[in-house]
C-alpha cells in the first residue's frame, strides 16, 4: 500500500514538474513576517528582540526544484526586558540590512512543496547581545551570516509561501530571523 502511494505521489510531481516547464527562468520573491532575534542557545542564554522583516529574492530557475537565489532585506527588532530576574544589562536586539546568496531544494510534490534553503551572506547593522555577565557581544559595521530556511511552497507552480528564515550570526552568538510569508512573481 505504501509503495502505491510512493509511486502515485512520484508520478504527479513528474506531471507537475513537467508543466512547470512554461515558468519563467527568472522570478522575483517578496516576503514579509514577524522578524525576531535571540541568543544562541548553546550558552544558555535568556532575552529576545521581536520586530519586523521583509526580504527580497532574485531567483533564478535552473530546475524547478533547485533554485539558486540572491536575496536582500531588513530585520528591525528591538530588545523586550526578559533576560530574567536582576539580569542587567539585558540587550538582545538586531537592527540589520543583509544580502546575499542561497540554494533552494524543494521537494516536487504538487500544490505543497516542502523547501530547505542554505547560503551564505553579509549583514551589516548593529546586533545586541547582553545578558547580564554570562554574555556582552555587540556587533557592528559588516558581519558574516549563514542563511537557513525551512518551508512549505503552496499553490499549482509554488507561487506562494510560509516559512521560518534565520539567519545564524556566530561571532555575534545570536540567530535573527522570521516567521515569513512570501509570493513568487515571475519576470
Amino acid at each position: 500500500m505504501h509503495i502505491r502511494l510512493a509511486v502515485i505521489l512520484l508520478l504527479a510531481g513528474a506531471a507537475h514538474a513537467a508543466a512547470a516547464e512554461d515558468e519563467s527562468p527568472r522570478a522575483v520573491g517578496l516576503a514579509a513576517g514577524l522578524g525576531f532575534a535571540f541568543p544562541d542557545r548553546q550558552y544558555g542564554q535568556d532575552g529576545r528582540g521581536t520586530g519586523a522583516y521583509a526580504e527580497a529574492e532574485y531567483i533564478f530557475r535552473l530546475a524547478h526544484w533547485f533554485t539558486p537565489r540572491l536575496y536582500g532585506g531588513v530585520l528591525l527588532a528591538p530588545p523586550e526586558s526578559n533576560c530574567g530576574a536582576g539580569v542587567v544589562p539585558c540587550d538582545v536586539s538586531a537592527r540589520i540590512l543583509f544580502a546575499g546568496g542561497k540554494l533552494r531544494l524543494m521537494a516536487p510534490i504538487p500544490y505543497v512543496g516542502p523547501f530547505i534553503e542554505l547560503g551564505f551572506g553579509a549583514s551589516a547593522g548593529r546586533i545586541s547581545t547582553r545578558n547580564g555577565q554570562r554574555v556582552d557581544v555587540t556587533g557592528k559595521g559588516l558581519m558574516y551570516h549563514v542563511p537557513v530556511a525551512l518551508g512549505l511552497a503552496l499553490g499549482g507552480r509554488h507561487q506562494f509561501e510560509v516559512a521560518l528564515q534565520y539567519l545564524f550570526h556566530p561571532e555575534q552568538q545570536q540567530v535573527c530571523g522570521a516567521a515569513a510569508l512570501g509570493v513568487t512573481l515571475d519576470l
